[in-house]
Formats: C-alpha cells, sequence, structure tokens
C-alpha cells in the first residue's frame, strides 16, 4: 500500500457491511467504491451476457487495459469489490439474487427508474422482508417528476442543469466540463446519503429509501450560482478563466511561460499581492485607488497585471505569491498534478501492482479526505468479471457440482 491512506486502525466504519452492488457505468459504482474503501464488503453483480459493466472495456489511451476488462474508468472505481456474474432474466438467478438481497445491509442500483421494481426487487418487494436494508436508486432525475423514466449520463446532466451555460467564456458557452463531474459528484452524495441512513439504523433499528438524483446533485453543486438565479432572477454569465468584476483579484494570467491562476479574493491579499509583484503603484494609481474603481477599469488593471506576470515563469509565480500568503497555482497538467508533493503527501493516490490484467503497477485515487483512525484503505484489488462468483455461490449453499449446473444453465 501506498501513502497516508494506508495507515489505519484494523476496525473501518463500515466493516462488517454488506453492500449488494447493482450499478454501472460511474456514479453508482463510484458510490460503492467509496463505501468499500471504508471497509464495506461490496458485492457488484454483473451480467454475463453483456461481459458485465461497460466501464471494463471503455478505450482509452491504453486500448490493451480495455480488451482484459480492466480500462482505466473500470480500474478507477472497482478496488474493493467482489465481482459475481448472475443472469437476471433466468429465475434461478433471481431467487439468488433475492436471497441475497434479504441478508444485505444495503442495496445501490442505477438502472432506469423502475427497472428493479419490474423484476420483483424494488424497496417496496424487499423491506417487509428485510427492513434494515438501506436501499439507494442513482438516477439522472430521481424517481419522481416528469421526467423520473428518462435516462441521463453526465454530460446530459451538465445540459440540463445550466452546468454547461456557466462554463467557458460569453464568444463559447455552453461548454462541457471535461472530467464527468456530475458523475463523481452523484456518487459521493450518494454515499452519503447511504451512510446517513446507516446511521439512523443505528438508533432506530430500520432502514430506508434514498434516492439520488443526478440533477438535484448539480444544481446542490452549483450552489451560490442557482441561488443567484433563483433569488435574485438573475442570469448567471460564463465567466472563462475571470471571477465577476467585484472580485478583480481572482483570474488567470499569462506568464512567461503558462498561466497562473490567483485567487486574491479579500483586501489583505490584494494588499500581499501587490507588495509581492513589486507593484506598489498599482493600488496608488487613481483609475485603481478603490474598488469599485477597479471593477469598472478591470480590463485595464488585468492587462497592467499581467504585464508584470509575464516576467516570470507561472511556476515562479506561484512560489512567490504563495510564499507571500496569497492563494496561487499555475494550471498543470493532470500528469504534473500527480507528481506534485502534496498529491503524494496525502496519499489520495494508491498503486498496486497485483492488478489482473494489468502489466505493472496500476494508480488510482481513492477517497477525498483522511480520518485519524480507521479510515481509507484498498485491501483487494478490481476484480475480473466474475472473479468471486464460485466463492459467492458457496455462502449461498450450492456446493462444486451445483455451481457448474448453473454455469452449465447460463444462470451465472
Amino acid at each position: 500500500m501506498s501513502g497516508a491512506h494506508a495507515a489505519s486502525t484494523p476496525r473501518r466504519p463500515f466493516a462488517g457491511i454488506r453492500v449488494l452492488d447493482v450499478t454501472r457505468v460511474v456514479a453508482g459504482p463510484f458510490a460503492s467504491y467509496q463505501l468499500g474503501l471504508l471497509g464495506a464488503e461490496v458485492i457488484k453483480i454483473e451480467d454475463p451476457l453483456s461481459r458485465g459493466d461497460t466501464m471494463r472495456y471503455r478505450k482509452g489511451t491504453k486500448p490493451a487495459y480495455g480488451a482484459n476488462g480492466m480500462a482505466t474508468f473500470y480500474l478507477s472505481q472497482s478496488a474493493n469489490k467482489k465481482s459475481m456474474t448472475l443472469d437476471l432474466r433466468k429465475p434461478e438467478a433471481r431467487a439468488i439474487f433475492r436471497k441475497m438481497a434479504l441478508e444485505a445491509d444495503v442495496l445501490v442500483e442505477n438502472l432506469r427508474a423502475g427497472a428493479m421494481a419490474r423484476m420483483g426487487f424494488g424497496y417496496e418487494d424487499l423491506k417487509d422482508e428485510n427492513p434494515r436494508l438501506v436501499y439507494c436508486s442513482l438516477t439522472g432525475f430521481g424517481h419522481t417528476g416528469p421526467k423520473r423514466t428518462h435516462g441521463a449520463y453526465d454530460p446530459v446532466i451538465q445540459a440540463a442543469s445550466g452546468l454547461m451555460s456557466v462554463n467557458g467564456t460569453a464568444d463559447i458557452a455552453p461548454v462541457r466540463v471535461g472530467a464527468p463531474v456530475m458523475d463523481y459528484s452523484a456518487g459521493l452524495a450518494a454515499a452519503f446519503g447511504i451512510a446517513s441512513a446507516l446511521f439512523e439504523r443505528s438508533r432506530s433499528g430500520l432502514g430506508q429509501y434514498v434516492d439520488v438524483s443526478m440533477l438535484d446533485t448539480a444544481l446542490v453543486m452549483m450552489g451560490a450560482l442557482v441561488t443567484e438565479a433563483a433569488t435574485a432572477q438573475s442570469l448567471p454569465k460564463p465567466p472563462g478563466n475571470r471571477a465577476p468584476a467585484e472580485t478583480y483579484g481572482n483570474a488567470c494570467f499569462q506568464c512567461a511561460d503558462g498561466l497562473i491562476s490567483i485567487a486574491a479574493m479579500e483586501p489583505y491579499h490584494r494588499a500581499r499581492m501587490w507588495q509581492a509583484m513589486g507593484r506598489a503603484d498599482i493600488p496608488a494609481d487613481a483609475r485603481f485607488a478603490t474598488d469599485e474603481l477597479c471593477s469598472r477599469n478591470i480590463d485595464l488593471l488585468h492587462a497592467e497585471m499581467e504585464r508584470t506576470f509575464r516576467t516570470r515563469g507561472a511556476q515562479a509565480w506561484e512560489d512567490i505569491l504563495n510564499e507571500a500568503g496569497v492563494p496561487a497555482a499555475r494550471a498543470r497538467t493532470i500528469p504534473e498534478a500527480l507528481a506534485m508533493e502534496q498529491v503524494q503527501a496525502r496519499g489520495v493516490m494508491h498503486t498496486m501492482h497485483d492488478v489482473p490484467g494489468i502489466t505493472g503497477a496500476a494508480s488510482f485515487p481513492t477517497a477525498p479526505f483522511l480520518m485519524s483512525a480507521g479510515g481509507v484503505r484498498v485491501d483487494s484489488p478490481p476484480p475480473l468479471l466474475g472473479q468471486h462468483t464460485d466463492e459467492i455461490l458457496a455462502t449461498q449453499g450450492y456446493d462444486a457440482a451445483g455451481i457448474a449446473r448453473l454455469r452449465e444453465e447460463g444462470v451465472v
């Protein structure tokens, strides 16, 4: 194991919790991944006919990973899980699944609204026999409202929520955010909802239904902009690399070799910034003497600032400004970010050398927090399709002959 995340006490928050994972693509698997990192036993149910989760085979810069069912999208959210194949179109597979669901602490699914209920596995179908079950459904629009039956992926939610309208510049917006931020945000929301329901269960003894909407998540993640639009009836504009004029110290500037992003949000930040830049003349200039004048003359102000920033490289300015107490960072690529000593010190990345289907090391992010005891830990690599089917069936009372029969009949 690597990094600070590896150090923890044996007991983790979700130790002893069994999660039945009927999710695919990104948001749902990411939710169950977060639970698995904190000690839950996560059993991922995959369809043998479709070769399991489609993210296993998504081609990236290393097509061989996808050919082995270990594409990077799958790698990034599948450690600490067990994979079991079940063809839920077959009666015996449904009987196996139902028995497992009645023994589970958590069931998380992200199929289209109503799909689980049509198979007889909706919350209402299970809660009476397993009243402690925490059942989480994660869909694009939730299980209420006129769009509840409509499918959605991250780009659709970025468009529907208004996120694209505030990304980019006035000339090119709407623009999609490059990373699937709504998928991952919804996954975190689902993990938090499940954790909240488990905490309540520890007091009441009863599980409950958790309904997570990606659209709702997007609106929550844009809280200030959504509040402005709803309360002030305003139309937020895409700011590009600069914040609104009233926060004139919050922008990106071209340096000698790249961009630097500065967030001099407070007056003391800006005072320190002028001193670190060697530009005490700027606040002394009549055009920039007050915050109001700076905002009114923001283009002139930024031109003056950039003239100075172009005299050095972005890293040099980051070091100078950070040392002066000004929040700033050069615009990095992802590989450059991963190489930062800060990232390495936090241990957010985990490296494994025993991932099936991968030659050499595989590195992936874990969770965005540290705990002083019993926190995040990676115990096992992402599983191959159906890797644990026999093991799990044995716990359900099947012997070797019975498992062979199930495989021959296409149940698993």
